[in-house]
């Protein structure tokens, strides 16, 4: 509640702020309103615990730092991100081996995971939506979408890096 201080006896009893008990003749710029300040005190409070999405948001970054193959960018000797054959076209896989990889052929591989992980995620939603037939339906065929559109770039990219087409169809390639 404001005091005595804070009102202005006008005959009103109206509560006027401090700012405009102010004279009005103070030494102010033409076409310049007289500043409107309100000194309070300014609280700031620390959060009692870490909000659930910082969390989830740092799993998922960690998550996808695994996916992606970062442990191994970081053993390797050189940081391979992009690559060239003998003359000097690009490669997109690296064809050693499962030992070593390009840094953008692990980002491509973690959010390929990613999506098909999200695929499984909306499967295991329609479930929950039993009673509701078409929302059921539309997150099954959106997540079964979801993990055969990420299941083949995967193997592509899987037979590509073991070089397992020739085993694979012999004579298509």
């Amino acid at each position: 509640m404001s005091s005595k201080k804070d009102r202005l006896n006008d005959g009103t009893g109206a509560k006027k702020r401090r700012i405009d008990r102010l004279p009005k003749n103070l030494p102010f710029a033409p076409l310049v309103r007289r500043p409107d300040y309100q000194l309070r005190r300014v609280k700031l409070s620390v959060p009692k615990r870490i909000p659930t999405s910082i969390i989830l948001a740092c799993v998922l970054l960690g998550l996808f730092f695994i996916f992606a193959g970062g442990f191994a960018n970081l053993a390797q000797d050189e940081l391979n991100a992009f690559g060239t054959d003998v003359y000097d076209n690009p490669v997109t896989i690296y064809p050693e081996g499962l030992d070593h990889q390009f840094l953008y052929e692990g980002i491509a591989a973690g959010t390929l995971m990613f999506i098909g992980a999200f695929g499984f995620f909306l499967i295991d939603r329609a479930s929950k939506y039993a009673y509701s037939p078409k929302h059921a339906t539309i997150s099954l065929v959106v997540g079964m979408g979801l993990i055969i559109a990420a299941l083949f770039p995967i193997m592509y990219m899987l037979l590509t890096k073991l070089d397992l087409w020739k085993l694979l169809f012999p004579g298509a390639i």
